[in-house]
């Protein structure tokens, strides 16, 4: 044997995998932004306005309602709530929330978590709610032109990975 120098060839071989991560989201929106704006009603009247609930995000989402409204008049107006029917004129949808006094009227609860009540919308959908005021006929004097100030609030959270 000669002194010679030798190399020991080894095959090798590498590979690299890439990869991008987007975060999905929740966005919650309502149109129009003023749902009501009536005047002049009497005892025994309703009005009926559609408002559109758009999940505008990439996620499932699940979205409560809550209410405030002004003073006696307040307590006094009752909402119902359903879905979609033939028309919101027609008010012959599936209903959401059954007629309860419009200060403090809820859908569901913002309460993180699922709740009773609560509306699921999956991403990139809507879903269109007819909302009725009612003055109840037997309404009385002391509510001649007051004017009550309501505030629909609605809050969403993600379905996935909460319960």
């Amino acid at each position: 044997m000669g002194t010679g120098a030798f190399s020991l060839a080894v095959f090798t071989s590498t590979a690299a995998s890439t990869g991008t991560f987007a975060a999905g989201t929740v966005v919650l929106t309502s149109s129009p932004t003023i749902a009501f704006t009536v005047a002049g009603m009497m005892p025994g009247d309703t009005n009926t306005q559609a408002l559109t609930i758009a999940n505008t995000g990439t996620a499932q989402l699940r979205y409560a309602m809550t209410t405030v409204a002004s003073n006696a008049l307040g307590t006094t107006l009752t909402l119902t709530v359903k879905t979609l029917g033939t028309s919101c004129a027609a008010f012959d949808g599936t209903s959401v929330l059954a007629a309860t006094v419009l200060n403090g009227a809820a859908i569901g609860s913002p309460t993180q978590g699922a709740q009773a009540g609560d509306r699921v919308l999956n991403g990139v959908s809507n879903e269109i709610l007819c909302f009725r005021v009612s003055l109840p006929l037997a309404t009385g004097d002391a509510l001649q032109g007051i004017t009550s100030a309501v505030t629909f609030s609605f809050a969403a959270e993600q379905t996935a990975n909460n319960p």
